[in-house]
């Protein structure tokens, strides 16, 4: 009746007959009147079928639709049965098989619903009907067991139905041979995408099945419709090349030179028709061959080159590529006589645009997953690397045909790492982050509350320093996703990072909480825990005293206790074993071998000898056959490419100078530079294009200071760090492809240092080295300081400024700037003043602008980098045998260094005498040779800054006599302890720390304490947060008496500070990371400090126990366990007594006496002549070690192994370190206790 109706009105409007009514007037049921489905097809539908029924008894679309009417009202036999008529009727009606499978499937016979599901794909194998019901049968299934096997035999079950369907479809070569609806394009593909689905569940050796899989259904929809030529059979490869193409010519648009090498390819008028409807872009692609792949790789350095475009130039793509269908992709359209090509309705088109982008998505991430994995893009015959660049077209070309947020994201998340760059439109420099920034944004246009784009916006900003605009970021995506583990966790570190740590805690917990494993959560939690001193839950390493969750102690045991202390040290090491999934793969593991070789022969200066490229060789190879278990075997093959980068230029430097100026220390006069003659002489290696961005952990390498690490992981989590820096330097655009070139000898013998110095402020690192930029002699040195941070309005600056003839703001100036200047300026050593602390410019380190860098007092611990040469210590900081190139010695004294390639897998991957630091050994830490000092390596500057207490000059001061010098201190000592702690009586020890406290120092503190009952501790609020939780544990621990014995101040400033800890009887100090500046600060008023250099492989532990030995009491004031600590504090406190002083004003000082009141006699009167206060003494003595590493350097000694170092007797022969004489006396007397 419905197509009568349809015939009646089909000649359309005013043609048919008027004033007739040829449709019944239809009933309106009243509203009370049941209009329900049941209602309506009990009633209704049924009685008009029955009817019809009785007309036409064997009208098939009759049954059919009566059959599925039957089974919707429940009555599942008399469907069953109507069904079976259809096929009475007409045996191969699929559509009646289909529907009796559904109907056995809703009687629970899902054996027999297969078994008729499947008998109608095999009659049509694209009735995608049938296809869908056994596949959603058959993955209900496999989700539904929980036996393994079982599940494996649904999915292998599935997979073959999806392989007979296109069996059916596709010849041998993949080639679409059956011609389809448009609306049956979107269900083919959502079939062969299935079908790679199933292939990745199956297990990672199935990985290239479907990768093929989900290539063949994106070049299903690429293709025209059949009937097609030869030159029409569009690949995925073809697309990509494509994509890749138009992209760089849209960035030749926006004033970017693009990829010079496609205009040799294609005609001249090629860029100017792109887009035009009338050409065929994808068919010119396909039709180049082998050329454009060749160009682009050529500019790619092996991989596709990134196209940097902008949101609104990926809207374009689409219509770029297929402009003859206007962006729609050419499957889905019909093509008529004369080639147009006519679109499908909107319904086709979404279906498709969803299900490509479905495909793109998933292959981006399959790519993303495998980069690191060497992977190829199947049926390309190797050719075509999978990397980054190919990552982010499949994201833009995902975006083209489908925008979403998410899709947003993961390209904002792709592109924030690539450190490519190309000038825009408004000819400002255009780079990942920045497009990254762009995209979140877009995102957030479509969708303003989405949680992830917040959050990578987020912090994107806090990474630019905007981190008040990322916290209010961090907050708007809790508030969507309260449960969102990394926005809680980056929130935390925002809020940690402007100084409130007490405020992160509450959401690193409900991150923890979200993701016990998330180590940006775990981390940050530790952090922020330790910092206030709440130790509850901390649990405890092995051999370490702990906390339990209530609080109580836990004493120190042979095993470990779970905590979040514990679970900070598991996710370390999985981030850790992490770092050795990176495989660049075979093609460019021989391009990097190559390479290598070649600069190893340019940094020798000659040939290398069979025996050398046998020995480089085998390591490569072991990099090569490092296979799935490179963690057990410690083969870090990123790690490796990117220290011998590191490591070979200083030593290829050196080889440029030599051929330009000789073994030249220094000239009369100047002389011409050497510029472009040995630029392609001495060629950096390039890094692999396929090398990702190597892993770095969540554990800070200055939290390593305080964390129970073991020596070994210490040691890699600054080295993991010093890797993606030295990444990150060699990736930038601008680096030139030759190392940098040496400077000058120096004229006169005066040699260019540079100090690098993020802390030229009211900062520690000022206070104790403001007067040596100054002190150093001007005939011997030129000195330049680079301050990369902005004033903060102090005194500290200008002053330091006035004693420097060329102290430089760089703190607005890109890396490339800052590296202009210090070459421009010739710098011979660089000097690194910050190391790991906040705010450090360690990138000017990894560029390697100078041939000999170090390190000097601003980080106490290795650099783990390739890119610095020495580390200003002494040995008391710095053991000799914790250093690499001495524990080289050592084993090779011992004959127990691995030599000789005799089976790869024993190969070391040693850089020469520079052992590798991932090796599982416990017995060193530091990469960098030590440039040993005399007496400490700590400089201060407190006999120049803070004569305030007795107002005399050095000179002054020696002519009092050491009774009155005293005897006013005793009293400026009584009248300060007054001020400061006018309840306590003057027979009261005080003992005092100023650092952050740990449990184990805690906890001995706490004894002391309770073995001198006239005695109290007096600490800072530093922060104030901490003091609530140190009185509760001190109460738990040692109950109310010792608890109430506790006292805590605000932090002073500076001089008040420095002032004011004359008051401390003792100072006490903490053992996993000693006091530093606050010693200098300390020991300057006479104070005695008891210290514990607790960990031979931390330096940070062992700096104060330096600074005592060059007071010349070192012996006093250090022990070496925690029993001896305890004992040593109770006697000191227990020697002290007083007697009364009378004044000639009639008042009572009394007067100390005593081995603890002698010892700060010693430290106060001898104060000026000490070397640890000797400004002037320190920098002379670093100044005979910045010209010993020249010399070396010159001379190629520095280096062992090298020719020169073979050759050699000096003293750097028998060792690697710098060890500087102190050729001036020291003169301290000792004044005994009468």
């Amino acid at each position: 009746m419905a197509y009568a109706y349809y015939l009646y009105d089909s000649p359309g409007p005013g043609r048919t007959p008027l004033g007739l009514t040829s449709v019944p007037i239809l009933h309106t049921p009243s509203p009370q009147e049941d209009d329900s489905p049941d209602r309506v097809y009990r009633h209704r539908l049924l009685p008009l079928l029955l009817a019809l029924r009785e007309l036409h008894p064997n009208h098939v679309p009759i049954l059919l639709l009566l059959a599925c009417t039957y089974h919707a009202l429940g009555d599942l036999e008399t469907s069953l049965s109507i069904s079976h008529q259809i096929l009475s009727i007409n045996a191969n009606y699929v559509e009646a098989m289909s529907n009796i499978g559904t109907t056995m499937k809703a009687l629970g016979q899902t054996d027999k619903a297969y078994e008729w599901w499947w008998k109608a794909l095999q009659i049509r194998p694209t009735y995608w009907d049938a296809l869908d019901n056994v596949l959603s049968m058959t993955f209900t299934l496999a989700h539904d067991t929980s036996d393994s096997a079982r599940r494996l035999a649904y999915y292998r079950q599935a997979l073959a139905v999806c392989q007979f369907v296109q069996r059916h479809v596709f010849d041998a070569n993949g080639r679409l041979v059956v011609p389809l609806q448009p609306s049956e394009v979107p269900r083919l593909q959502r079939a062969v995408f299935t079908s790679g689905t199933i292939y990745t569940t199956l297990g990672p050796t199935h990985l290239e099945h479907a990768i093929l899989e989900y290539a063949r259904a994106t070049e299903l929809v690429i293709q025209p419709p059949l009937p097609r030529s030869e030159g029409e059979h569009y690949t995925l490869r073809d697309l990509l090349l494509a994509a890749c193409a138009a992209g760089h010519i849209m960035c030749a648009d926006s004033n970017s030179s693009g990829v010079p090498e496609i205009s040799g390819i294609f005609q001249s008028e090629f860029t100017a028709r792109l887009g035009d409807p009338t050409f065929d872009f994808l068919y010119v692609v396909r039709a180049s061959g082998e050329q454009l792949l060749h160009a682009l790789l050529h500019a790619g350095g092996g991989v596709l080159p990134t196209p940097l475009l902008l949101p609104e130039q990926v809207s374009r793509l689409s219509a770029l590529l297929f402009p003859r269908s206007v962006g729609v992709f050419p499957a889905i359209c019909i093509r008529s006589a004369a080639g147009e090509m006519r679109p499908p309705s909107e319904l086709v088109r979404q279906q498709t645009n969803g299900m490509t982008s479905t495909i793109l998505l998933t292959l981006a991430k399959r790519f993303q997953d495998n980069v690191l994995g060497g992977m190829v893009l199947p049926g390309t015959n190797g050719t075509l690397r999978v990397s980054t660049s190919m990552v982010i077209l499949l994201y833009y070309l995902a975006l083209a045909w489908s925008p979403t947020p998410s899709t947003y994201n993961n390209l904002g998340i792709v592109l924030s790492g690539v450190t490519d760059g190309r000038t825009g439109a408004d000819g400002e420099l255009l780079d990942g982050v920045g497009l990254a920034r762009m995209y979140y944004t877009a995102g957030l246009q479509m969708d303003p509350k989405h949680p992830h784009l917040l959050t990578n916006l987020g912090s994107l900003l806090k990474d630019q320093g905007q981190t008040e605009q990322a916290i209010k970021l961090y907050m708007k995506a809790v508030e969507q996703k309260p449960d969102f583990d990394i926005a809680l966790a980056n929130l935390g570190n925002a809020i940690k990072d402007v100084g409130r740590p007490w405020d992160a805690i509450t959401y690193y917990q409900r991150a923890v909480r979200a993701n016990p494993t998330l180590p940006e959560a775990v981390c940050g939690l530790v952090n922020s825990l330790c910092s206030i001193c709440d130790w509850r839950g901390r649990g405890a390493a092995a051999h370490e005293a702990g906390v339990d969750d209530a609080g109580r102690v836990l004493p120190p045991a042979p095993h470990q206790r779970p905590g979040w202390i514990t679970n900070m040290l598991s996710v370390t090491d999985a981030q850790i074993a992490h770092g050795y999934a990176t495989n660049i793969g075979a093609p460019a593991l021989q391009t990097a071998m190559d390479e290598c070789l070649r600069a190893l022969a340019a940094a020798q200066g000659r040939a290398l000898t069979s025996r050398e490229v046998a020995k480089w060789q085998a390591r490569f190879r072991r990099l090569a056959t490092g296979g799935e278990d490179r963690a057990q075997k410690q083969v870090n093959e990123a790690g490796f490419l990117i220290r011998f980068i590191d490591w070979v230029q200083p030593r290829m430097q050196r080889q440029w100078y030599i051929k330009a100026y000789g073994k030249t220390l220094a000239v009369d006069r100047g002389v011409a530079t050497s510029e472009e003659n040995y630029h392609n002489m001495f060629l950096r290696p390039a890094l692999p294009k396929t090398l990702q961005p190597p892993p770095v952990p969540s554990v800070l390498p200055f939290h390593t200071f305080t964390y129970p690490l073991t020596p070994r992981v210490t040691r890699l989590v600054p080295h993991r760090s010093a890797l993606r820096i030295s990444y990150t330097a060699f990736a930038q655009p601008w680096l030139p492809k030759h190392v940098y070139r040496p400077p000058r000898p120096p004229v006169g013998g005066k040699i260019n240092i540079g100090y690098v110095s993020n802390d030229v402020n009211n900062h520690p690192l000022s206070h104790l080295m403001q007067s040596v930029f100054g002190m150093h002699d001007r005939k011997r040195f030129n000195v330049y300081l680079y301050t990369t941070s902005p004033w903060d309005g102090t005194a500290y600056r200008p002053r330091i400024a006035s004693m420097v003839e060329n102290c430089v703001d760089v703190s607005s100036w890109s890396l490339n700037t800052i590296i202009d200047h210090i070459m421009q300026h010739e710098i011979h050593i660089l000097i690194n003043l910050g190391g790991y602390t906040k705010g450090a410019r360690n990138d000017i380190f990894a560029a390697r602008p100078c041939p000999v860098q170090m390190q000097l007092m601003g980080y106490a611990g290795t650099l783990g980098a390739g890119w610095c040469d020495y580390l200003v210590c002494d040995p008391i900081a710095c053991p000799q045998d914790l250093s690499a190139v001495e524990r080289w010695r050592g084993m090779k004294k011992e004959g127990t260094s691995p030599s000789g390639p005799a089976a790869d897998v024993e190969v070391p991957l040693d850089l020469d005498a520079d052992i590798d630091p991932e090796t599982d050994s416990d017995a060193w830490i530091y990469m960098e040779k030590f440039m040993y000092m005399p007496h400490t390596f700590m400089v201060t500057d407190h006999k120049q800054s803070f004569r305030g207490d007795d107002n005399l000059e050095p000179e002054e001061r020696a002519q009092v006599s050491v009774e009155t010098l005293w005897l006013d201190e005793e009293r400026r000592r009584a009248d300060a302890r007054k001020q400061l702690f006018p309840d306590v009586p003057q027979d009261v020890i005080i003992f005092a720390n100023f650092n952050q406290v740990s449990v184990g120092i805690f906890l001995v503190w706490l004894r002391i304490l309770r073995k001198v009952p006239r005695s109290i501790l007096w600490l800072l609020r530093f922060p104030g947060a901490g003091e609530e939780h140190l009185r509760r544990s001190a109460t738990m621990w040692a109950g109310e008496d010792v608890a109430a014995r506790i006292r805590f101040t605000d932090v002073a400033k500076k001089d008040w500070h420095v002032f004011r800890a004359r008051v401390a009887d003792l100072f006490l100090d903490t053992a996993e990371c000693n006091a530093h500046t606050i010693a200098a600060d300390v020991l300057w008023t006479g104070t005695p400090i008891l210290t514990w250099p607790k960990h031979k492989h931390k330096m940070c532990s062992r700096v104060a126990a330096s600074m005592v030995n060059a007071t010349g009491f070192g012996e006093q004031m250090t022990v070496h366990s925690a029993e001896e600590y305890e004992a040593r504090a109770v006697a000191l406190a227990q020697s002290v007594r007083y007697v009364p002083h009378h004044e000639p004003s009639g008042a009572v000082l009394p007067r100390g006496e005593g081995e603890l009141v002698a010892l700060r006699r010693n430290i106060y009167v001898n104060r000026d002549r000490m070397p640890l206060f000797d400004t002037r003494r320190w920098t002379r003595n670093l100044e005979k070690g910045l010209q010993e590493a020249w010399r070396r350097w010159v001379h190629g000694t520095q280096y062992e192994l090298s020719d020169e170092w073979e050759a050699c007797e000096g003293d750097e022969k028998a060792s690697g370190c710098i060890w500087i004489r102190d050729d001036d006396p020291v003169e301290i007397t000792r004044v005994d206790d009468d």
